[in-house]
């Protein structure tokens, strides 16, 4: 898995993770990592450590006016090359290169981000599924992410947008109709 993703996902309650820790345990280096989607599991007693609890929120299709939030400063770009991926990533916050360039090549995979003063001053990752489009490693101050999340939703008018961050974040968030679902957990191994 490439870094900061799990490597175990729980995908309904209830789920059971035993005999799929023990599969793989053996085979990966500590700080292999699970997500409990519905903050369920207790592993402590498993060698792991919780690493963080958040918050699921969603934005249902339909609830789209949010030309109130948009800023005509900013310009929305979607990452296209390399070197706008490493770009990207350096104003996440990372210095290395974490994400593979085949996710450029990866339909349902986006990066987009803001640009003010050709500084990038926000942006997200973006996975196209089915109905719904998820949003993952958001960055930004509060009114260029509100900016490129509603800019998202113009993108996708007829998907649901779906994504987890902290209280904070849905704060953010829920000026343009996003609603907190529920919590979830990460938790990884010692």
């Amino acid at each position: 898995m490439p870094p900061f993703y799990p490597n175990i996902i729980t995908l309904k309650s209830g789920s059971r993770v035993d005999d799929a820790i023990d599969s793989i345990s053996a085979k990966l280096p500590s700080g292999w990592g699970i997500k409990d989607s519905y903050c369920e599991l207790n592993l402590e007693n498993k060698g792991f450590s919780c690493a963080f609890r958040s918050n699921w929120y969603c934005r249902l299709p339909g609830n789209n006016d949010v030309t109130g939030h948009l800023n005509p400063k900013y310009q929305i770009e979607k990452v296209i090359t390399h070197s706008e991926l490493n770009q990207w990533i350096a104003a996440w916050g990372e210095s290395d290169e974490v994400f593979n360039t085949s996710l450029l090549n990866n339909k349902s995979v986006e990066f987009v981000y803001l640009k003010h003063n050709n500084e990038i001053v926000s942006g997200l990752a973006i996975n196209i599924s089915g109905d719904s489009v998820g949003i993952s490693n958001t960055f930004g101050s509060p009114d260029a992410l509100v900016h490129c999340v509603a800019l998202v939703s113009e993108m996708y008018p007829a998907k649901g947008i779906v994504g987890y961050g902290d209280k904070a974040e849905f704060e953010i968030l829920s000026k343009i109709g996003f609603q907190e679902i529920g919590e979830l957990q990460v938790w990884l191994h010692d």
